[in-house]
């Protein structure tokens, strides 16, 4: 699916003490690569966190605070925490954008995503530069999809193309599952593509509060095994 924490975390609190009681149902953008076409009802909000540990590192927490713009229009505050690897941690940059519902009165809905990645973390001071990032995010009944041209500074930019598709099932009124596989292709830089198959299960605490577990297998050996969880609350 799929977030500068000292500033932050007296905010996020404060959200997250907030009464729900005119919350929306949530449609949470976890736990999944390609975030879904949803968009939050206007005066509503979504808090959104999580933890991701791979063979390598460990990030959290992966955060995004989606607010409700208009009747199809969000902006999404999203910061990536912290990263810890080989006995030393890297603070992750704030991303912000949002998402535009194009079409969703047919059996295929469609919206756009664009964020912008700022120079706020610590992960490579020498490539301090905005990054951007756009996609098509689609869904058809159970299945889903993206299709996104995504950015980052090291030193230079570098540009991959990422695309996924997957599905959806349902279990129970509170269970969910989904099944995913992604590509990433690197445009302008050394390195093969990377293949992921993942896959989670969404378990709903009750109509506003989400908690997922989700998993990744590397497909091809570019990448690496992946296991996260999350919580996602509606307001």
């Amino acid at each position: 699916m799929k977030i500068r924490f000292t500033l932050y975390l007296p905010l996020s609190l404060s959200l997250l003490a907030t009464p729900a009681l005119h919350a929306e149902p949530i449609v949470a953008d976890r736990p999944g690569f390609s975030t879904g076409t949803h968009t939050v009802t206007p005066g509503h909000y979504n808090i959104e966190v999580g933890f991701q540990g791979s063979d390598v590192s460990e990030t959290l927490p992966l955060s995004n605070v989606r607010i409700g713009l208009t009747p199809k229009a969000e902006v999404d505050v999203q910061w990536g925490g912290w990263t810890f690897a080989n006995g030393s941690s890297t603070l992750n940059n704030l991303s912000l954008g949002g998402k535009y519902r194009l079409d969703d009165r047919g059996p295929l809905k469609l919206t756009m995503l664009g964020l912008l990645s700022l120079p706020s973390g610590n992960g490579n001071p020498s490539g301090s530069r905005i990054a951007p990032q756009a996609a098509l995010l689609w869904n058809r009944s159970d299945l889903f999809g993206m299709f996104q041209l995504a950015s980052s500074h090291t030193g230079s930019l570098q540009t991959q193309v990422q695309a996924a598709i997957g599905k959806s099932f349902s279990h129970s009124a509170q269970l969910g599952s989904y099944l995913e596989l992604y590509v990433d292709h690197p445009l302008n830089h050394a390195g093969g593509d990377s293949i992921m198959l993942d896959g989670g299960f969404a378990y709903l605490l009750d109509a506003h509060t989400q908690l997922d577990l989700h998993l990744g297998l590397d497909v091809n050996s570019n990448a690496a095994n992946f296991i996260g969880f999350g919580f996602a609350r509606s307001y």
